[in-house]
C-alpha cells in the first residue's frame, strides 16, 4: 500500500465514521432507546461508525513496531471483524421487524420454535448462527493466525482461510436479501427499495475486496449503506426531529398493513429453503472462483534442514538440496589454501496448491569464503558466517531472467548457484540450512478443492432449478386461488344480481308465473283457476280532490296509500294484479284447487284496508274514504306482451269484483253471493241489497 492510498483509506474512513456514530447519537437524541422504535436502526449506525473508526485505527498503525502499535492494529483489526458480522445481523434484524410490522424482542433469538411459528422468518436464525460463528472463529484466529496474521514489521496479512471469514460475512447478507425478496408484498414499495438499496454497496465492496487488494472497500460501502438507511428512514418513519415532542413518542418504521393471499404454507417453506441455499451457494461459488483464480498469500515459513538433502524427497512440501559442483572445481591462483567451485542449490517444491513466490535461504561457511560477482539466479551476500542467498527482485543485477522466473509453481523446481571460494575441507552437505518461503494458495491445482468447487455447483444448480420449479408452483397455485377468488366474487355478484331481477319479477308475476317465464321466456302463458277471489278498490271522489292538489301532491298520497295496501299484501299472501289511477285490485286463491281459503283471505284483507286508510287519514291533511267490491269465481289468468309484461286476469269473475266495487259504500265491504258462501260461517253480512248489473239484471249482494 503507498502512502497516497494509505491517506486517502484513513481519510475515508474517519470521515463515514464520523457521520455513522453522529446519525445514531441523532436518532437517540431526545428519546430513550428503549422507547425508540429506532432501536436496531440506532444499533447498525454505531456498529458501522465503531467498524470505520477501529479500520481507520488499523491503517494508522500499520507498521508501527512499537508497544502501543503492537496492540492498536491487533485489537483494531478484532474489533473491525467483529463489528462487521454484527452490523450483518443487525440489518437481518432490522428487515424482520418491517416484515413483522412491529418492534422485535432480541430474547426471540432464545426460542426459535416458538419465534417461526410466530412468523418471524427462518433465515433470521440462519443469519445469527453465521454471524455467531464469524465472531467466535474471529476469536480464535487471535490465537491461530486463522483468519489473519501480523508478521514482524506489524503488518497485517490474509491467511490461507481469509475466504472463509469473506464467506461469513457475505453469505449472511445474501440469505438477508433473499429474505427480502420472499417478503416483499409485506413491504411498502418505498421501504422494500430503500432496504434493497442498502445491499449493493456491500455485495460490491466483498467483491471488490477480493480482487484489488489494499483499500477497504467492504468496510467503506458498509458505511455507505448505513448513512442510505439513515437518509431514506427520515421519510420511511416520518421522524418529526425537531417537532418538540417527547412525551410518548414511540416512533416506529411505517409499516404496510395489506392483506394478503393464504398461500400453501409447505410449498413457500420448502421454497424458501431452496431460495436460501440457491443464493447462499452461489454467494460461496462466487468467492471460490475469485479465490481460485488470485490465490491467498499464505504466511511465511521456516524450514531447519540437519542434514541438506542430495535429491528431492517427494514426502516433503519443500525440499532444499545445496552441494558443490563434482566437476566445477579448481584450486584458487591466488590462495593455495582455498578450493575455488560452482556450488549447486535446488528448490523443489512438491506442493500441489502452492506457488512459492518469495524464499531465502542460509548456510553457514567459514571464515575466509568469498563469491564471485554474479549475476547468478539469485542474490547472494556473505554475512559473518553465513552465505545468504535471496530470491531476485526487480531492480536487482543478479535478476537477470525477470522476477517472474523465480518463483515456484507446484510440483516444479528452481535452481540457483554461484562461484564461491572456501576452504578446502568446507562440505556444505554437512551444515545446517535454514530455507524460509512465502507462498499463495491456488486451489485450482488441488483436486479436493476442485471436488468441493463442483459439490457446490452442483448443489446450487439443484438448488436453483428446485426453487425454480416449486416458484413455477406457486405462482400457478396463486393465479389459481386468485382465479377462484375471482370466480367467486364474478358468481356471487351474478348470484345478487339473479335475486335482484327475481325480486324484481316477484314484484311483477306469482312466484310459479315467474319460475316458468324464466324457464320459458317465448311460451305464451295463460292458466284457467277454477275459484279465485278478486278483490277492487278505489277513492270516493278521487277525480275532485286531485282537481285541488299538484300532481306531484297527488302521486306522493296514492304512492303513501298504495304502499301500506303493498305491505298488507306481502304479509297476508295477497296477490297484487295492478293499480288503474286511483284503483287497486288483488286476487288470491290462484292454484287448481277449488277449494281454497281465498274468500276468507280477501275478507280479512279488505278489512286490514280499510284500517290502513283509517291510520292514513290520522296523519295526512286530506281525509280519503275508499269502496271496496270483492267477487269470488273462475277466471283465466296470464302474461300480456313481450316487453313491459304485466300479470292479468280476465273474466266474468273479475268483472262482478270491479261492479261490486262501483256500486259499493264508502268504507263498506261490498260482496257476491258467491263470496258470501264461502265465508257465511266466519263473517257476518248484511241483508241481502238487489243491485241492477249490467248485462246480468238484478243480482243479490251483501256488505259485511
Amino acid at each position: 500500500m503507498t502512502d497516497f492510498t494509505r491517506i486517502i483509506s484513513i481519510a475515508s474512513l474517519v470521515f463515514l465514521a464520523f457521520f455513522c456514530i453522529q446519525t445514531g447519537i441523532f436518532l437517540c437524541s431526545g428519546h430513550t432507546i428503549k422507547q425508540n422504535g429506532r432501536r436496531t436502526l440506532i444499533l447498525i449506525e454505531f456498529f458501522t461508525g465503531f467498524l470505520l473508526l477501529f479500520d481507520a485505527l488499523a491503517y494508522y498503525f500499520r507498521g508501527n513496531v512499537t508497544l502501543t502499535g503492537w496492540y492498536m492494529v491487533r485489537l483494531s483489526n478484532f474489533f473491525v471483524f467483529i463489528c462487521n458480522f454484527s452490523a450483518s445481523f443487525f440489518i437481518c434484524f432490522y428487515i424482520c421487524e418491517f416484515i413483522k410490522q412491529e418492534r422485535l424482542n432480541f430474547s426471540l433469538l432464545f426460542s426459535p420454535r416458538k419465534s417461526i411459528k410466530n412468523g418471524i422468518p427462518s433465515q433470521l436464525f440462519i443469519v445469527f448462527f453465521f454471524c455467531l460463528a464469524g465472531i467466535i472463529l474471529t476469536i480464535v484466529s487471535q490465537y491461530t493466525s486463522l483468519f489473519y496474521y501480523f508478521d514482524e514489521q506489524n503488518i497485517y496479512h490474509r491467511s490461507a482461510l481469509y475466504p472463509m471469514s469473506v464467506a461469513l460475512g457475505l453469505i449472511p447478507s445474501l440469505i438477508t436479501l433473499t429474505m427480502l425478496f420472499q417478503n416483499k408484498n409485506k413491504l411498502s414499495t418505498n421501504s422494500f427499495v430503500s432496504l434493497l438499496i442498502y445491499f449493493f454497496f456491500p455485495l460490491v465492496g466483498m467483491i471488490l475486496i477480493l480482487l484489488v487488494y489494499g483499500f477497504s472497500w467492504i468496510n467503506i460501502s458498509f458505511g455507505l449503506g448505513s448513512l442510505h438507511l439513515f437518509f431514506s428512514s427520515l421519510k420511511l418513519m416520518e421522524i418529526e426531529f425537531y417537532s418538540g415532542i417527547k412525551e410518548n413518542s414511540v416512533l416506529s418504521p411505517v409499516y404496510k398493513t395489506k392483506n394478503t393471499i393464504i398461500e400453501s404454507k409447505k410449498r413457500v417453506v420448502r421454497n424458501h429453503f431452496w431460495q436460501t441455499l440457491s443464493v447462499s451457494t452461489a454467494g460461496l461459488f462466487l468467492i471460490l472462483i475469485i479465490v481460485a483464480f488470485t490465490g491467498v498469500t499464505l504466511p511465511e515459513k521456516t524450514m531447519t534442514i540437519l542434514y541438506p538433502y542430495t535429491k528431492n524427497d517427494p514426502s516433503k512440501s519443500v525440499c532444499v538440496t545445496f552441494q558443490q559442483n563434482a566437476e566445477k572445481h579448481w584450486v584458487d591462483g591466488d590462495d593455495p589454501d582455498r578450493t575455488g567451485a560452482q556450488y549447486d542449490g535446488m528448490i523443489f517444491n512438491n506442493m500441489r496448491s502452492t506457488v512459492i513466490i518469495d524464499w531465502k535461504f542460509s548456510i553457514f561457511v567459514p571464515e575466509g569464503c568469498s563469491v564471485d560477482p554474479g549475476p547468478w539466479n539469485g542474490t547472494f551476500t556473505l554475512t559473518e558466517d553465513r552465505l545468504n542467498v535471496k530470491k531476485p527482485h526487480e531492480g536487482d543485477k543478479e535478476n537477470i531472467h525477470g522476477e517472474d522466473f523465480y518463483t515456484i509453481t507446484p510440483l516444479k523446481t528452481l535452481g540457483f548457484g554461484c562461484i564461491m571460494y572456501a576452504p578446502h575441507t568446507y562440505q556444505p552437505l554437512s551444515h545446517v540450512i535454514v530455507f524460509s518461503y512465502t507462498g499463495i494458495f491456488k486451489p485450482f491445482s488441488n483436486p479436493f478443492y476442485d471436488i468441493f468447487l463442483g459439490l457446490i455447483f452442483i448443489t446450487f444448480v439443484i438448488a436453483t432449478t428446485i426453487m425454480l420449479l416449486e416458484g413455477k408452483l406457486i405462482r400457478v397455485e396463486e393465479e389459481n386461488r386468485k382465479l377462484e377468488i375471482t370466480v367467486k366474487e364474478r358468481t356471487k355478484e351474478l348470484e345478487e344480481e339473479k335475486n335482484r331481477s327475481e325480486s324484481l319479477l316477484l314484484n311483477i308475476l306469482p312466484k310459479d308465473i315467474a319460475s316458468e317465464l324464466t324457464a320459458h321466456p317465448n311460451s305464451t302463458i295463460a292458466k284457467e283457476y277454477p275459484n279465485v277471489t278478486v278483490l277492487f278498490t278505489d277513492i270516493v271522489g278521487f277525480t275532485k280532490i286531485s282537481g285541488e292538489m299538484s300532481a306531484e301532491e297527488v302521486v306522493t298520497m296514492l304512492n303513501k296509500m298504495f304502499s301500506l295496501f303493498d305491505e298488507r299484501a306481502q304479509r297476508e299472501g295477497i296477490e297484487k294484479i295492478k293499480t288503474i289511477g286511483d284503483s287497486y285490485m288483488a286476487a288470491t286463491g290462484l292454484i287448481q284447487n277449488k277449494d281454497n281459503d281465498g274468500a276468507q283471505k280477501m275478507i280479512s284483507f279488505a278489512q286490514g284496508l280499510l284500517e290502513d286508510v283509517r291510520s292514513f287519514n290520522e296523519t295526512s291533511p286530506i281525509k280519503l274514504l275508499i269502496r271496496l267490491g270483492i267477487n269470488s269465481g273462475p277466471l283465466v289468468a296470464g302474461v300480456i306482451g313481450k316487453t313491459k309484461f304485466i300479470y292479468d286476469v280476465w273474466g266474468d269473475t273479475v268483472n262482478m269484483a270491479s261492479r261490486m266495487e262501483s256500486t259499493g259504500m264508502p268504507m263498506r265491504i261490498h260482496v257476491t253471493e258467491a263470496t258470501k258462501a264461502q265465508t257465511a260461517n266466519t263473517f257476518q253480512y248484511s241483508e241481502t241489497a238487489e243491485i241492477d248489473v249490467k248485462g246480468k239484471g238484478l243480482m243479490n249482494t251483501y256488505f259485511l
